[in-house]
């Protein structure tokens, strides 16, 4: 779970507004070309280079755990399926957003960045770095959202709280 969520960090982090492109830009001349961009500047950002070493820290975590190798190897393969899937869901929905936000411009200029050596080397410490960042904040968030619950418990009802969260599941 903990991965989804830095993947999906990197997701956002990814569509960073800039400059403004135009009022409507999907009627915009050249708008499938901004979307071609758009669409590699994602890829050589988020995609399937990223996914790999993705894939070794799900291995790596999923090695941890206290289950026989089967299970073990069948978790970390379902999730990192899971994972895939909705990341590659997430960049094509992303897709537009980046075409509003950098211009094509832009676009160019870093897809030459990230197609260099250095660019892809950059990209992958700033994925490690974001797996780190995520170790180190998870348990500090937990302990913080305990807090707050437990403040909220002592101010409000959380029954009702506990029921709307179960219809909003539903």
């Amino acid at each position: 779970m903990r991965t989804f969520v830095v993947i999906f960090a990197l997701c956002l982090a990814a569509a960073t507004p800039s400059a403004a492109q135009s009022a409507d830009p999907s009627a915009a001349p050249g708008r499938e070309e901004h979307l071609a961009l758009a669409g590699r500047y994602l890829e050589l950002t988020q995609g399937s280079e990223v996914f790999k070493q993705l894939r070794g820290q799900i291995d790596e975590s999923y090695g941890e755990l206290d289950l026989p190798e089967e299970q073990r190897s069948w978790m970390a393969d379902q999730m990192a399926t899971a994972i895939q899937e909705s990341v590659e869901a997430t960049l094509v929905e992303l897709q537009d957003d980046v075409a509003d936000r950098f211009t094509v411009a832009e676009l160019e200029a870093a897809i030459t960045f990230y197609t260099s050596p250095l660019g892809r080397e950059i990209v992958r410490k700033q994925v490690d770095l974001n797996f780190e960042m995520q170790r180190i904040a998870m348990p500090l968030l937990a302990e913080r959202l305990g807090n707050l619950m437990e403040k909220f418990c002592q101010r409000f009802d959380c029954e009702a709280l506990a029921e709307s969260a179960i219809k909003n599941q539903r």
